[in-house]
């Protein structure tokens, strides 16, 4: 007797249970962990992504570390020198290309000249070490600031981030206050006094309460001064908003000034703001 044919439904519910035990399978033997987010992904796709996880770990495991330049093939690269600027955006690419059909990244969070660009994969990033292993949809991705941090433009980064999530109203969402733009721990006000960051949270909540509309904005960081790991950042600030019973705009004009200090994960976070016509604290 032929049986009918499973209807999608039913197909669903076959391979979430068949990915449950993929899971289970990488849990025992690689102590994988799994968040909520993968349970919305269709069953088909997390099934493949499962596949490649494991294909990942079973890799890993046994990867020995080579140079970037033996993963790619030990191409042979020009010196700089002797390279004319007419052609070095050829060979730049060329180099780029070679990098990508073994899924290596290269990252540049500040843009860099093409002859900077050149020499750090040839002089640095070729030489560097990288597991011995090849996945399709896996990349591993370098980041040039990883070998050559810039603090100045860095904190500079971050800074304009907290400013931007402020004033364009991201910070409304309380879990869209980022953690690696605010510190999660070492938070204070305005007035220097220790703060939680759901603390902190509720002073940004009274701040979009008391002006409900950000109507204008622009800042310009002006000055950045390191001390090690900690750092503070100057800024001319402008800002408009109505105010909270929408009976007229309110101005704001002047210099804020911020603390930040680096974050163990890369980069720099947040740990107090004084914003010109506001007071968090």
């Amino acid at each position: 007797m032929t049986q009918p044919p499973m209807d999608d439904d039913f197909q669903d519910r076959i391979q979430r249970i068949l990915n449950e035990k993929k899971k289970d399978d990488l849990r025992e033997q690689y102590g994988a962990h799994f968040g909520e987010g993968e349970e919305k992904l269709p069953p088909d796709v997390e099934s493949e992504w499962l596949d490649n996880i494991a294909e990942f770990e079973r890799q890993f495991e046994n990867a020995r570390a080579i140079t970037v330049r033996a993963k790619i093939g030990n191409p042979t690269v020009k010196p700089l020198s002797e390279i004319p600027d007419s052609e070095l955006e050829a060979e730049i690419e060329n180099l780029l290309d070679l990098l990508l059909q073994r899924n290596i990244v290269i990252d540049f969070i500040h843009e860099q000249e093409d002859r900077e660009v050149y020499r750090f994969i040839t002089e640095e990033l070729l030489d560097a070490e990288t597991s011995d292993m090849f996945i399709p949809d896996f990349f591993s991705h370098f980041i040039y600031e990883e070998f050559h941090p810039n603090d100045e433009d860095d904190i500079r980064q971050f800074t304009e981030e907290f400013l931007h999530g402020l004033f364009d109203e991201e910070f409304k969402d309380r879990d869209n206050m980022w953690y690696h733009t605010v510190s999660s721990e070492n938070m204070l006000d305005s007035a220097g006094n220790p703060i939680s960051l759901e603390q902190f949270k509720d002073l940004v909540a009274d701040f979009y309460e008391a002006y409900p509309a950000i109507t204008d904005h622009k800042y310009e960081i002006t000055k950045v001064t390191i001390d090690g790991d900690h750092a503070t950042a100057e800024a001319q600030i402008v800002w408009s908003a109505m105010s909270r019973d929408k009976s007229s705009i309110v101005r704001n004009q002047g210099v804020s000034t911020f603390k930040l200090e680096r974050c163990k994960y890369g980069g720099w976070d947040v740990t107090q703001a004084n914003i010109v016509g506001w007071d968090f604290s």
